[in-house]
């Protein structure tokens, strides 16, 4: 135990009638109230039991004093260091450390005259602040660790910040999570008060019965809907019906452009794609496509009949490109058909 620094602070207000059970120090990390505060101190929940052994092992007796205003730490015989009480045992309780007292015909006159109001922790730090040892205790009036809550000796005596905070398994001293729980569960009721309003059910009851509403098979009427199977198969007949007429207007188009002395033989699988894909574009090629098979019928007034020719005029070109074909291989391809006639 060396390398240790010895703490005493006020701690936990004491009531005028104190029992045998008392608050002694926080578990976990907590600061002072004086210039100490600066620098946090920690005991640490894993290890507030051995420290709780270690530190009856180092009492002399196995009992840890409790006197007034510290005076038994003052050099020997230089102040009255009679006892006010006597620490029996400790115990960890959520996040304090609960001390046993036995206490002395003076301390308890003290208490109950209101001489002393707190009661104050010796302990010893190491160097990182947490907390290896604690020695005892002293009554006085000066406290540095005030958020404690007052002990009672009595059910009826006990601050009701401290109840509420056990119903919602939060300790006393974490008031903004008190609040922040609290606003949680009234938004949760409004929310409920919401749900149940909308499923028009009412009662103590009332989420038990939205539960057996969201559970319920909802009832189906056979006039408005159909089996599942039967819409799947009746869109695969609309589907097919689709394809047909589909494949009828392009199969149409196709035998007008053919009618029209437009479409090769050599172009019937380009054709074919094309209509099948895009009708539309298909329709726009026939319409400015020229006429590229005599076959006996009138010329189109205005439109002289194709010519071998070197080179492919603006509207061939035009056609070519819609197409996707080389203008060399369209030229070819329609000197081929103008020789043919």
């Amino acid at each position: 135990m060396t390398n240790l620094t010895r703490h005493v602070c006020a701690l936990t207000p004491l009531p005028s009638e104190p029992g045998d059970r008392i608050e002694l120090i926080p578990v976990g990390a907590f600061r002072l109230a004086d210039k100490r505060g600066r620098t946090e101190m920690r005991l640490d929940g894993a290890e507030a039991s051995s420290v709780i052994a270690a530190s009856f092992a180092a009492a002399t007796g196995g009992v840890l004093p409790i006197d007034f205003d510290h005076r038994s730490l003052a050099p020997q015989g230089t102040a009255d260091s009679r006892a006010a009480g006597w620490i029996t045992a400790m115990e960890v309780e959520g996040d304090r450390v609960f001390a046993s007292v036995d206490w002395t015909a003076e301390g308890r006159q003290a208490l109950e005259g209101r001489s002393y109001r707190f009661v104050s922790p010796v302990f010893k730090t190491r160097r990182d602040g947490r907390v290896a040892l604690i020695e005892g205790a002293g009554l006085v009036n000066n406290p540095a660790l005030p958020e404690l809550r007052q002990l009672a000796s009595k059910d009826e005596d006990m601050d009701p910040i401290e109840t509420i905070a056990g119903l919602l398994g939060l300790a006393a001293d974490a008031p903004d999570k008190i609040v922040e729980r609290i606003e949680a569960l009234c938004e949760t009721e409004t929310q409920m008060a919401s749900i149940a309003e909308a499923a028009g059910v009412t009662g103590d009851d009332t989420v038990t019965q939205v539960c057996a509403r969201l559970s319920a098979k909802p009832e189906v009427d056979p006039a408005k809907y159909v089996p599942l199977s039967t819409f799947a198969e009746l869109q695969t007949q609309f589907a097919s019906l689709q394809s047909t007429v589909a494949g009828d207007k392009a199969e149409a188009a196709l035998q007008q452009a053919r009618d029209a002395g437009k479409l090769t033989p050599g172009m019937e699988d380009w054709a074919t794609q094309l209509a099948s894909k895009d009708l539309g574009q298909f329709e726009a090629w026939a319409a400015a496509a020229p006429v590229l098979v005599n076959l006996g019928k009138p010329r189109v007034a205005g439109r002289p009949a194709p010519q071998k020719t070197e080179a492919l005029d603006e509207t061939e070109r035009q056609v070519a490109s819609l197409m996707g074909v080389d203008e060399d291989e369209f030229l070819a391809t329609r000197n081929a058909a103008v020789k043919e006639h």
